[in-house]
């Protein structure tokens, strides 16, 4: 079975989605789901843009099944690295994604006007920023399954070119994959941006490259927050990693699961 893998739903800060309504319209595509619940601490290491820790994981594991898995993203930064690996180490956890969403010490997706002025001082050098707070955070953050959404900070970015082209960082790109081959990590496959051509051509030759560098998995999410991006383009996804030869898989109890 095909798993959504990055999910958000009322637990999170940033989604009314009640878990009930995820798991029934994941179903009915005939997919299995995998709840990822933020999991985010600021510089002070004060919950930022937190699960309720009264309602998950406890509440949600009794919706547990063959196609249903608990999981969480954690956000990476240097100070919370701790306090994340004991996050991780909850045994209620089938999965735990990493994720990035912090940069230069600002949340690219929480501080729009501070994420304006930062682009607007450091132009296609932010992208640079991006990959060396990415390399370092999966270089001193092992416990992990699957490294999130590696565009991420094309979202946020108000340059001319919002993709952090593949032909233009081939050097960081190779090692950050790399770095992530040989810690025996794998990477999402993200599909919130891949009706977007040009971002879909980027993303082709990233993951190409993940392939030809040893990867051979990839976890696949919609990083849905919404009942409509449940499952976002998974027939597109599936093809394209099909066709480059890349495997995907999902996590129950911490152990890789091949779809």
């Amino acid at each position: 079975m095909i798993f959504d893998s990055h999910i958000h739903s009322a637990a999170s800060p940033d989604s009314e989605v009640p878990p009930e309504e995820v798991i029934a319209t994941l179903k009915k595509k005939g997919f299995g789901c995998t709840f990822t619940e933020h999991i985010e601490y600021s510089a002070d290491l004060e919950p930022f843009f937190c699960v309720d820790f009264e309602k998950y994981p406890k509440e949600y594991v009794k919706y547990k099944s063959d196609s249903v898995a608990l999981g969480v993203e954690l956000s990476l930064i240097p100070q919370a690295v701790e306090l994340n690996r004991q996050h991780a180490a909850n045994e209620n956890y089938d999965f735990v994604m990493g994720s990035i969403h912090v940069v230069d010490g600002i949340d690219l997706g929480a501080q729009p006007d501070i994420t304006k002025k930062w682009f607007s001082k450091w132009r296609e050098d932010a992208y640079l920023h991006f990959f060396k707070d990415s390399l370092k955070m999966v270089q001193t953050n092992e416990f992990f399954d699957s490294f999130g959404h590696i565009d991420y900070i094309s979202r946020y970015s108000n340059l001319p070119e919002k993709n952090v082209l593949y032909d233009k960082y081939t050097k960081q790109y190779d090692e950050l994959l790399i770095a992530l081959i040989e810690r025996n990590k794998i990477l999402e496959f993200c599909t919130r941006r891949i009706a977007d051509e040009s971002a879909c051509k980027n993303l082709y030759k990233i993951y190409a490259r993940y392939k030809e560098l040893g990867g051979r998995y990839v976890t696949i999410g919609s990083d849905a927050h919404i009942v409509d991006q449940l499952g976002y383009k998974f027939d597109l996804a599936l093809d394209i990693l099909n066709e480059i030869g890349l495997v995907p898989v999902y996590f129950k109890n911490r152990r890789m699961v091949l779809s």
